[in-house]
């Protein structure tokens, strides 16, 4: 409020003394309208007068004695200035009392407030600082009289009172103490669980590490003396080739060396005796092992299909001899690797002697040279494959060729697909580059 106040009253002052600048410069000049920039005057000076008492009536530490001496020294510096006027009009026109109206007007209201200011200072005025003082004691001795009617249970309610808001407020910062005490030691607690959590993850994690380390390096070790590499079943085709992922991902497919089993998915061949027991076989022996090892030997690795030629171990137990000790194989694909021939031969003897499986039929093995003698049941197979079907393939002579247009045509000649040295065989239907086309 004080400052609207007196933002107010300097706009008035100074629009006031622009107005009397002009008003007396139109006097100077005689002009005939300078009469009208003096009402104006009036009226600005008496807006700042208005403004200043309402300033000393309204903001507290302001007086009326102030509004006074203000306006005072306003119209003394106006009476001054037409003094000045006067007689400089004087000296340059030779002509006396041209603005000798306007000093005494000035005079005049410059007097009347000099005296409401000396009035209206503080101590001036007798009567009613004997009023006010008389007022005061009056006052006092009223209060004086009040208290002592109250007497002296009001002064001990009070201060009991008192005294109970006090100890309530000691009471209040005591258990806000204790209270952030006791959070603070929460956080604490927290923050020293969550560090030694996290320590001991860390330790966990480095442990596990270095142990998983210590395990690969002892099976690389291990690896590296056997001249073993460790794989993971993927599936099993029949009773001597399986299919495996190396430590690289890779899959391989493997032709067990040494050994040779019925046949279950020949292209050309009828499922013959024991060829589903040794690809049951086969299937328990990988499923239940934890670990698979293959061996090279010495020679070529692979054979011209691209299976890898091994010794497979299931648990470090060879599965040739197992196959061979229970009759599901007989010794046979023998060429340069012949690292465990004799051992073969040795379980071969075992489960020829105790006519165990393919040694169970008389003849059936041919141990004159390769495979089964199983050409009849194959005659049988081809005399009764039907002649004709709807889209009708005939199958080529000697030295001829097979023409299926997909893989749905050739399995309706060879349900189990083809090898890649079979006359019907075409690259485009082995889609898994296994050399072997539309196998099921």
């Amino acid at each position: 409020m004080s400052i609207i106040f007196g933002f107010l009253i300097f706009i008035a002052i100074i629009s006031t003394a622009v107005l009397f600048g002009f008003a007396m410069h139109a006097h100077w000049m005689d002009k005939d309208d300078s009469a009208s920039f003096w009402k104006p005057v009036i009226i600005l000076l008496t807006v700042s007068g208005v403004l200043m008492i309402n300033r000393a009536l309204t903001i507290e530490g302001a007086t009326i004695n102030e509004a006074f001496l203000i306006l005072w020294v306003l119209v003394s510096i106006a009476m001054f200035i037409s003094m000045a006027s006067s007689r400089f009009y004087n000296l340059k026109y030779k002509q006396k009392g041209k603005f000798s109206k306007i000093t005494r007007n000035s005079f005049i209201v410059g007097f009347i407030l000099f005296l409401l200011f000396i009035f209206t200072m503080p101590g001036t005025n007798v009567e009613e600082g004997a009023a006010a003082v008389e007022s005061e004691t009056v006052k006092t001795a009223k209060e004086i009289s009040e208290d002592n009617e109250a007497g002296s249970d009001a002064e001990k309610q009070a201060e009991e009172e008192r005294l109970a808001a006090e100890k309530a407020k000691e009471e209040q910062a005591q258990a806000e103490k204790e209270e952030q005490a006791e959070r603070e030691a929460q956080e604490q607690k927290e923050k020293e669980q969550a560090e030694k959590e996290k320590q001991e993850k860390l330790a966990a994690e480095k442990e596990a590490e270095e142990k998983a380390e210590v395990e690969k390096q002892a099976e690389a070790e291990s690896s590296a003396i056997d001249g073993l590499t460790a794989v993971e079943l993927y599936r099993v085709v029949d009773g001597d080739t399986v299919h495996v992922i190396d430590s690289d991902n890779n899959m391989l497919k493997l032709r067990l060396l040494l050994i040779d089993t019925p046949e279950t998915v020949h292209p050309n061949k009828p499922v013959e005796a024991f060829g589903p027991e040794a690809s049951s076989r086969m299937t328990e022996l990988m499923n239940s092992a934890e670990e698979l090892h293959i061996e090279y030997d010495e020679g070529a690795q692979t054979d011209h299909y691209g299976r890898h030629l091994v010794y497979l171990y299931a648990d470090g137990v060879s599965v040739h001899e197992v196959l061979l000790e229970e009759g599901l194989a007989r010794v046979g694909y023998i060429y340069e690797q012949q690292r465990y021939l004799a051992d073969f031969r040795e379980k071969e003897q075992y489960a020829k002697n105790n006519q165990l499986g393919i040694w169970s039929i008389p003849g059936y093995v041919n141990e004159g040279g390769e495979g089964f003698n199983s050409e009849e049941e194959e005659e049988t197979l081809v005399e009764t494959a039907p002649e004709s079907n709807a889209n009708p393939v005939t199958a080529p002579e000697s030295g001829g060729s097979y023409n299926f247009a997909n893989c749905t045509e050739l399995k309706t000649e060879f349900p189990d697909g083809v090898a890649s040295d079979h006359p019907a065989y075409q690259s485009k239907m082995d889609r898994d580059k296994d050399n072997w086309a539309c196998e099921s």
